[in-house]
């Protein structure tokens, strides 16, 4: 009998710890969704490479936004690490299109689309002289 209500009580702590670890991330999320993706002038940026990352609990990603002539080039996703959104990789390719990481998020990938387009923004931010 004791042994059940152990096992039932560790249930019951994984459960609650679940719970607050995706309310956490919910807000983390939530911050970063905030943010002005159309915030830097691509156009003004120097040709290179540039680095970002962003995270919100267990969803992250680094990249190298590569900006050639005043345009997004490429992106690598050299980092990501998420939940079950498989298809946010997807959104590299959007934002490569657009020239801007203020686009749509994949369907079925929001967070992962969310942390990918915030590490976009940040290493296009690191090109702006203050």
């Amino acid at each position: 009998m004791n042994i059940k209500k152990i096992i039932i009580a560790l249930i019951i702590l994984v459960l609650v710890i679940g719970l607050a670890a995706f309310i956490v991330m919910g807000k983390q999320i939530k911050k970063l969704e905030e943010q002005d993706f159309s915030v830097v002038d691509i156009a003004t940026l120097a040709d290179g490479t540039y680095k970002g990352s962003a995270s919100a609990l267990v969803v992250t990603a680094k990249v190298d936004v590569a900006i050639k002539d005043g345009k997004i080039k490429q992106i690598e996703l050299l980092e990501h690490s998420h939940g079950p959104g498989y298809g946010a990789d997807a959104i590299c390719d959007n934002i490569v299109t657009a020239n801007t990481p203020d686009v749509d998020s994949i369907s079925g990938a929001t967070y992962s689309s969310i942390v990918i387009k915030s590490a976009v923004l940040q290493a296009l931010k690191s090109g702006v002289t203050p």
